[in-house]
């Protein structure tokens, strides 16, 4: 599932992304940024070798910032940035 500008780049709300096993949730996102460009390119901290602070990845609800999380058959994955306010 998609949020924010994620959405509007790829156009739609949600995509669906068969991944193999075994998977990891770096592979879906090396394979969305190849495909989407760099807003997708820019979700993985390349120094920190997680996601980066400026989006918000979780899996099946779950957040995560381990690029090297494990993906099983039917997980959720979700894009979003975080939303701040005051």
């Amino acid at each position: 599932m998609l949020h924010a500008n994620l959405r509007e780049i790829v156009g739609k709300r949600e995509i669906i992304e068969e991944v193999h096993s075994p998977a990891i949730l770096k592979h879906l996102l090396d394979k969305l940024a190849q495909m989407y460009g760099k807003d997708f390119k820019q979700i993985v901290d390349q120094r920190e070798g997680k996601t980066s602070l400026e989006f918000l990845v979780s899996i099946n609800g779950q957040v995560t910032r381990d690029v090297y999380t494990k993906l099983n058959n039917n997980d959720v994955v979700m894009l979003s940035i975080p939303v701040g306010g005051g």
